[in-house]
Protein backbone atom coordinates (compact mmCIF):
# COMPACT_ATOMS: atom_id res chain seq x y z
CA UNK A 1 0.00 0.00 0.00
CA UNK A 2 1.45 2.98 -0.81
CA UNK A 3 1.62 5.95 1.52
CA UNK A 4 -1.31 8.79 0.82
CA UNK A 5 -0.84 12.46 0.68
CA UNK A 6 -2.91 12.95 4.18
CA UNK A 7 -0.12 10.38 5.70
CA UNK A 8 2.18 13.46 6.04
CA UNK A 9 0.74 15.01 8.49
CA UNK A 10 -0.41 12.19 10.62
CA UNK A 11 3.38 11.49 10.86
CA UNK A 12 3.38 14.64 11.96
CA UNK A 13 1.01 13.71 14.73
CA UNK A 14 2.78 10.58 15.67
CA UNK A 15 6.32 12.31 16.42
CA UNK A 16 4.47 15.00 18.62
CA UNK A 17 2.51 11.87 20.58
CA UNK A 18 6.24 10.34 20.38
CA UNK A 19 7.82 13.68 22.53
CA UNK A 20 5.20 13.56 25.12
CA UNK A 21 5.76 10.33 26.06
CA UNK A 22 9.44 11.35 27.78
CA UNK A 23 8.62 15.77 28.18
CA UNK A 24 5.62 18.24 28.65
CA UNK A 25 8.08 20.90 27.72
CA UNK A 26 6.22 22.70 24.52
CA UNK A 27 9.61 24.09 23.59
CA UNK A 28 11.33 20.73 23.82
CA UNK A 29 8.02 19.05 22.10
CA UNK A 30 8.41 21.67 19.06
CA UNK A 31 11.63 21.41 18.43
CA UNK A 32 11.75 17.65 18.50
CA UNK A 33 8.96 17.72 16.10
CA UNK A 34 10.55 20.40 14.00
CA UNK A 35 13.75 18.36 13.73
CA UNK A 36 11.93 15.04 12.81
CA UNK A 37 9.87 17.07 10.47
CA UNK A 38 13.16 17.61 8.17
CA UNK A 39 12.77 13.71 7.56
CA UNK A 40 9.59 14.35 5.54
CA UNK A 41 11.29 15.61 1.96
CA UNK A 42 13.14 12.51 1.94
CA UNK A 43 10.35 10.18 2.09
CA UNK A 44 8.88 7.76 -0.74
CA UNK A 45 4.94 7.44 -1.73
CA UNK A 46 6.26 4.34 -3.00
CA UNK A 47 7.09 2.65 0.76
CA UNK A 48 3.57 1.58 3.07
CA UNK A 49 3.09 4.52 5.58
CA UNK A 50 3.87 2.14 8.19
CA UNK A 51 7.87 1.89 6.71
CA UNK A 52 7.48 6.33 6.03
CA UNK A 53 6.03 6.65 9.92
CA UNK A 54 9.11 4.41 11.06
CA UNK A 55 12.04 6.48 9.49
CA UNK A 56 10.10 9.86 11.07
CA UNK A 57 10.04 8.15 14.63
CA UNK A 58 13.80 6.97 14.51
CA UNK A 59 14.79 10.74 14.01
CA UNK A 60 12.40 11.37 16.81
CA UNK A 61 13.99 9.01 18.77
CA UNK A 62 17.54 10.18 17.72
CA UNK A 63 16.85 13.71 18.53
CA UNK A 64 15.71 12.48 21.97
CA UNK A 65 18.44 10.25 22.53
CA UNK A 66 16.24 7.62 23.90
CA UNK A 67 15.51 4.56 21.09
CA UNK A 68 12.22 2.98 23.17
CA UNK A 69 10.20 5.81 24.33
CA UNK A 70 7.62 3.08 24.81
CA UNK A 71 8.63 1.27 27.19
CA UNK A 72 6.99 1.95 30.34
CA UNK A 73 3.58 2.27 28.59
CA UNK A 74 3.97 -1.40 27.22
CA UNK A 75 4.25 -2.87 30.35
CA UNK A 76 1.51 -0.86 32.15
CA UNK A 77 -0.52 -1.44 29.08
CA UNK A 78 -0.06 -5.16 28.75
CA UNK A 79 -0.78 -5.59 32.28
CA UNK A 80 -4.15 -3.76 32.20
CA UNK A 81 -4.85 -5.69 29.00
CA UNK A 82 -4.10 -9.10 31.18
CA UNK A 83 -6.67 -8.11 34.10
CA UNK A 84 -9.17 -7.65 31.59
CA UNK A 85 -8.56 -11.10 30.44
CA UNK A 86 -9.94 -13.21 32.97
CA UNK A 87 -13.98 -11.90 32.57
CA UNK A 88 -13.17 -11.82 28.60
CA UNK A 89 -11.78 -15.54 28.95
CA UNK A 90 -15.26 -16.48 30.49
CA UNK A 91 -17.10 -14.82 27.43
CA UNK A 92 -15.33 -16.39 24.98
CA UNK A 93 -16.26 -19.62 26.66
CA UNK A 94 -19.90 -18.94 27.10
CA UNK A 95 -20.35 -17.81 23.49
CA UNK A 96 -22.10 -19.59 20.89
CA UNK A 97 -18.81 -20.35 18.73
CA UNK A 98 -16.04 -19.54 20.99
CA UNK A 99 -13.76 -19.18 18.12
CA UNK A 100 -15.59 -16.15 15.91
CA UNK A 101 -15.99 -14.55 19.94
CA UNK A 102 -12.04 -14.77 20.30
CA UNK A 103 -11.15 -13.28 16.84
CA UNK A 104 -13.55 -10.45 18.23
CA UNK A 105 -11.91 -10.09 21.07
CA UNK A 106 -8.29 -9.87 19.19
CA UNK A 107 -9.88 -7.68 16.60
CA UNK A 108 -11.05 -4.71 19.38
CA UNK A 109 -7.73 -5.11 21.00
CA UNK A 110 -6.52 -3.37 18.19
CA UNK A 111 -7.58 -0.31 19.41
CA UNK A 112 -4.42 -0.41 21.51
CA UNK A 113 -2.53 1.71 19.28
CA UNK A 114 -0.09 4.33 21.14
CA UNK A 115 0.89 5.45 17.58
CA UNK A 116 -2.36 6.89 17.03
CA UNK A 117 -3.82 7.44 20.56
CA UNK A 118 -2.60 8.99 23.29
CA UNK A 119 -4.39 6.72 26.10
CA UNK A 120 -6.73 4.08 25.36
CA UNK A 121 -9.36 2.72 28.22
CA UNK A 122 -8.30 -1.17 28.26
CA UNK A 123 -11.52 -1.13 30.22
CA UNK A 124 -14.02 0.07 27.41
CA UNK A 125 -12.16 -2.65 25.00
CA UNK A 126 -13.86 -5.30 27.13
CA UNK A 127 -17.19 -3.93 27.50
CA UNK A 128 -17.20 -3.52 24.00
CA UNK A 129 -15.52 -6.53 22.76
CA UNK A 130 -18.89 -8.64 21.41
CA UNK A 131 -21.14 -5.58 21.01
CA UNK A 132 -18.86 -4.14 17.72
CA UNK A 133 -20.57 -5.03 14.18
CA UNK A 134 -18.10 -6.37 11.90
CA UNK A 135 -17.86 -4.74 7.90
CA UNK A 136 -15.57 -7.59 6.66
CA UNK A 137 -16.44 -11.29 8.35
CA UNK A 138 -14.72 -13.42 6.72
CA UNK A 139 -15.07 -15.98 9.58
CA UNK A 140 -16.36 -19.12 7.29
CA UNK A 141 -12.96 -19.11 5.43
CA UNK A 142 -11.41 -18.61 8.52
CA UNK A 143 -12.78 -21.49 10.35
CA UNK A 144 -11.98 -23.23 7.48
CA UNK A 145 -8.30 -22.87 7.46
CA UNK A 146 -7.91 -23.18 10.59
CA UNK A 147 -9.34 -26.99 11.07
CA UNK A 148 -6.81 -28.23 8.28
CA UNK A 149 -3.48 -25.71 9.28
CA UNK A 150 -0.64 -27.41 10.89
CA UNK A 151 1.38 -24.27 10.99
CA UNK A 152 -0.21 -20.71 12.07
CA UNK A 153 2.08 -17.75 11.81
CA UNK A 154 0.46 -14.82 14.03
CA UNK A 155 1.89 -11.80 13.31
CA UNK A 156 1.29 -9.48 16.57
CA UNK A 157 0.85 -5.59 16.88
CA UNK A 158 1.17 -3.74 19.79
CA UNK A 159 1.57 -4.54 23.69
CA UNK A 160 -1.05 -4.69 25.37
CA UNK A 161 -2.83 -6.01 22.46
CA UNK A 162 -0.78 -9.55 22.55
CA UNK A 163 -2.46 -10.44 25.70
CA UNK A 164 -6.18 -10.17 23.82
CA UNK A 165 -4.30 -11.86 21.09
CA UNK A 166 -3.02 -14.85 23.19
CA UNK A 167 -6.99 -15.55 23.69
CA UNK A 168 -7.28 -15.92 20.38
CA UNK A 169 -4.03 -18.18 20.34
CA UNK A 170 -6.36 -20.16 23.04
CA UNK A 171 -8.65 -21.07 20.51
CA UNK A 172 -6.01 -22.08 17.95
CA UNK A 173 -5.31 -25.59 17.64
CA UNK A 174 -2.74 -26.48 20.03
CA UNK A 175 0.88 -26.78 19.20
CA UNK A 176 0.11 -24.92 15.87
CA UNK A 177 1.04 -21.41 16.34
CA UNK A 178 4.37 -19.86 16.05
CA UNK A 179 3.98 -16.00 17.03
CA UNK A 180 5.83 -13.14 15.33
CA UNK A 181 7.04 -9.59 17.05
CA UNK A 182 9.33 -6.51 16.30
CA UNK A 183 12.82 -6.93 16.89
CA UNK A 184 13.56 -3.86 18.40
CA UNK A 185 11.42 -0.98 19.06
CA UNK A 186 8.95 1.03 17.37
CA UNK A 187 6.41 3.20 19.27
CA UNK A 188 4.45 0.64 21.08
CA UNK A 189 4.81 -2.73 19.23
CA UNK A 190 5.42 -5.74 21.18
CA UNK A 191 8.91 -7.17 21.54
CA UNK A 192 9.81 -10.36 22.77
CA UNK A 193 9.30 -9.34 26.67
CA UNK A 194 5.94 -8.20 25.99
CA UNK A 195 5.01 -12.04 24.56
CA UNK A 196 6.75 -13.13 27.96
CA UNK A 197 5.08 -10.60 30.06
CA UNK A 198 1.81 -11.50 28.78
CA UNK A 199 2.54 -15.06 28.60
CA UNK A 200 2.43 -15.72 25.25
CA UNK A 201 5.71 -17.80 24.97
CA UNK A 202 3.77 -20.29 27.00
CA UNK A 203 1.26 -21.06 24.43
CA UNK A 204 3.14 -20.55 21.09
CA UNK A 205 6.78 -20.72 19.72
CA UNK A 206 7.56 -16.57 19.99
CA UNK A 207 10.01 -15.45 17.31
CA UNK A 208 11.10 -12.13 15.84
CA UNK A 209 10.49 -10.70 12.09
CA UNK A 210 14.20 -9.42 12.44
CA UNK A 211 12.87 -5.94 11.45
CA UNK A 212 12.16 -3.02 13.90
CA UNK A 213 9.74 -1.10 11.15
CA UNK A 214 6.32 -1.30 11.89
CA UNK A 215 4.68 -3.89 9.83
CA UNK A 216 6.30 -6.77 7.86
CA UNK A 217 7.45 -5.64 4.87
CA UNK A 218 9.20 -8.81 3.87
CA UNK A 219 12.08 -7.40 2.38
CA UNK A 220 12.70 -5.73 5.72
CA UNK A 221 12.40 -9.00 7.83
CA UNK A 222 15.27 -11.72 7.97
CA UNK A 223 15.71 -14.68 5.83
CA UNK A 224 14.57 -16.92 8.88
CA UNK A 225 11.53 -14.95 9.38
CA UNK A 226 10.95 -14.83 5.65
CA UNK A 227 10.96 -18.83 5.75
CA UNK A 228 8.43 -19.21 8.67
CA UNK A 229 6.17 -17.27 6.64
CA UNK A 230 6.59 -19.15 3.35
CA UNK A 231 6.02 -22.33 5.27
CA UNK A 232 3.12 -21.29 6.99
CA UNK A 233 -0.20 -22.79 6.21
CA UNK A 234 -1.72 -19.94 7.22
CA UNK A 235 -1.23 -15.87 8.65
CA UNK A 236 -3.06 -14.18 11.04
CA UNK A 237 -1.77 -10.76 11.08
CA UNK A 238 -2.73 -8.03 13.51
CA UNK A 239 -3.21 -4.36 12.65
CA UNK A 240 -3.11 -1.62 9.86
CA UNK A 241 0.71 -1.50 9.36
CA UNK A 242 0.59 -5.38 8.62
CA UNK A 243 -2.08 -4.72 6.04
CA UNK A 244 -0.45 -1.86 4.68
CA UNK A 245 2.67 -3.94 4.31
CA UNK A 246 1.53 -7.40 3.07
CA UNK A 247 -1.49 -6.21 1.39
CA UNK A 248 -0.34 -7.22 -2.07
CA UNK A 249 1.12 -10.44 -1.25
CA UNK A 250 -0.37 -13.63 -2.30
CA UNK A 251 -0.77 -15.74 0.58
CA UNK A 252 -2.92 -17.22 2.64
CA UNK A 253 -3.61 -14.60 4.74
CA UNK A 254 -6.16 -13.37 7.04
CA UNK A 255 -5.78 -9.37 8.37
CA UNK A 256 -7.64 -8.88 11.83
CA UNK A 257 -7.83 -4.89 12.66
CA UNK A 258 -9.72 -1.96 13.74
CA UNK A 259 -9.33 0.10 10.61
CA UNK A 260 -8.35 3.74 12.31
CA UNK A 261 -7.85 5.69 9.22
CA UNK A 262 -9.18 7.16 5.98
CA UNK A 263 -6.40 5.43 3.31
CA UNK A 264 -6.51 2.34 5.16
CA UNK A 265 -10.56 2.42 5.20
CA UNK A 266 -10.13 3.13 1.23
CA UNK A 267 -8.11 0.82 0.53
CA UNK A 268 -9.92 -2.17 2.56
CA UNK A 269 -13.14 -0.42 1.34
CA UNK A 270 -14.68 0.14 4.82
CA UNK A 271 -14.70 3.47 6.71
CA UNK A 272 -12.53 4.45 9.73
CA UNK A 273 -13.73 2.96 12.94
CA UNK A 274 -14.78 -0.69 11.33
CA UNK A 275 -13.81 -3.81 12.55
CA UNK A 276 -12.42 -6.33 9.60
CA UNK A 277 -11.53 -10.04 9.74
CA UNK A 278 -10.28 -10.02 5.89
CA UNK A 279 -8.85 -12.89 3.84
CA UNK A 280 -6.76 -11.96 1.85
CA UNK A 281 -7.09 -14.60 -0.88
CA UNK A 282 -10.83 -13.85 -1.15
CA UNK A 283 -9.78 -10.71 -1.72
CA UNK A 284 -7.03 -10.99 -4.40
CA UNK A 285 -9.05 -13.36 -6.15
CA UNK A 286 -12.77 -13.40 -4.49
CA UNK A 287 -13.47 -10.15 -5.13
CA UNK A 288 -13.28 -6.39 -5.67
CA UNK A 289 -9.74 -5.28 -4.88
CA UNK A 290 -9.33 -1.72 -4.23
CA UNK A 291 -6.62 0.10 -5.50
CA UNK A 292 -3.23 0.09 -3.02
Amino acid sequence: MKTAPECLSCFVKQAALAVQRVSTDPDRVFAVVQAASKVLPSLSRDLAPGENATLVLREVAATLGNHDLYSAERAHYNALALAACDALRETIARSPDPLEAAVRVAAVGNVLDLNIFEHVDVATIADEALAIPWAIHDFDAFKRDVSTARHILYLGDNAGEIAFDRLLVDALPSGSVTFAVKSGPVSNDALLEDARQVGLDRVARVIETGSDFFGAALSRCSPAFRAEFDAADMIVAKGMANFETLGDVDANLYFILKVKCDPVARAIGVRSGDLVLLSQRDRLHGGTLAVL
